[in-house]
């Protein structure tokens, strides 16, 4: 948008340690005018939730799976095409979000208009402004994978009070194994469900749990994982940080251009922030495996056509056939699928 942009990050080589699943629904590409390239790995044609005992459904959408320090290295790529400047390996030690100056632990201060924290779940620019993330531990191995054409994600609380996942990836022959939990709660899902494979490398990181209580201040704003703009429900943070990024370029072009910094406001209207994703992560924390069990046995079999609006007619026949599905207890759950048919994607 013609404004001087520096980018600066801790590290040499930026998306390197790997924290994350890598999945990505294809449909989320278009919003942002970007084309996959290589740094996809393979793609799924469905996800499959699998209760504890056996039980599951499909929903088909497209998945890419990331190799994601490529990711990451190719929109470092497009923003420095796009005239940012780059700071790599230089930590920052605390913003002034009400001066705008970034001091960096090495004593070199610079001065900015707006500052913009990309940093991640336990966010320094967060601090700063005295937001702290509410947090849980993800873990996860790559292991040898065969040819699949889905992507899991298991219930099942005698693992974890959330989910557990295999993503598999094509092109490498692998797949990300991981949980909502510590190594030791991993360690049993594997087990539990015979999961085969040699472990090739180990990886994990914080996923955080709701959006944070302020997203702005001075002229500070938060975005992605910084500000706990991640889906509670399943944890993915790609599309958010995406989304919420995209929110941010034109609520600072807007103030660069002699408005005010209306971001916050913003990004708490869209999709990304809802209140509904926290209920039905709540339901689903709550819910005991009898209860899981029961929801499964309601389900299992079917195989959704995708979640767009135009499939939301076969969804409500679909649930007449199945009254169990329709309580007032999923409801949170329920609403969910509406707001992703009616978005188009599910993140």
């Amino acid at each position: 948008m013609g404004h001087e942009v520096l980018i600066v990050d801790r590290k040499e080589v930026v998306g390197e340690p790997k924290q994350c699943a890598e999945g990505l629904f294809t449909d989320c590409f278009s919003e942002f005018s970007m084309e996959p390239a290589d740094f996809v790995t393979g793609m799924a044609r469905y996800l499959e939730i699998v209760f504890p005992n056996g039980t599951r459904y499909r929903v088909k959408d497209d998945v890419c799976m990331l190799d994601r320090p490529k990711f990451d290295q190719h929109l470092l790529k497009l923003a420095e095409r796009s005239g940012a400047d780059l700071m790599l390996g230089r930590k920052v030690k605390r913003i002034d979000p009400v001066s705008g100056k970034v001091c960096f632990e090495d004593g070199k201060v610079i001065d900015t208009r707006v500052i913009v924290g990309a940093d991640g779940p336990v966010s320094n620019v967060a601090r700063s402004i005295g937001i702290k993330n509410q947090l849980i531990p993800g873990a996860q191995v790559v292991i040898d994978w065969p040819k699949d054409d889905a992507i899991y994600a298991y219930l099942d609380k005698d693992i974890s009070p959330y989910s557990s996942w295999i993503f598999p990836k094509v092109e490498t022959g692998t797949a990300n194994v991981g949980c909502f939990g510590t190594p030791s709660q991993l360690r049993r899902f594997i087990e539990k469900y015979e999961i085969k494979g040699e472990v090739l490398e180990k990886n994990g990181g914080a996923i955080p749990l709701g959006v944070a209580s302020k997203l702005q201040e001075g002229c500070a704003v938060l975005i992605g994982d910084a500000g706990g703009l991640t889906n509670p429900f399943t944890g993915g943070g790609l599309y958010p940080a995406a989304r919420s990024a995209h929110i941010a370029a034109k609520a600072i072009d807007s103030y660069l251009g002699g408005g005010r910094l209306d971001y916050e406001s913003r990004v708490r209207r869209d999709l990304i922030a809802s209140q509904v994703h926290l209920r039905a992560r709540d339901l689903l924390a709550s819910l005991s495996n009898e209860e899981l069990n029961r929801l499964g046995n309601a389900m299992n079999g079917l195989v959704f056509p995708g979640v767009k609006f135009s499939s939301s007619p076969w969804l409500i026949w679909r649930a007449l056939l199945h009254p169990k599905i329709v309580k007032m207890k999923y409801r949170p759950l329920l609403e969910v699928l509406l707001r992703y048919c009616f978005a188009g994607k599910v993140w």
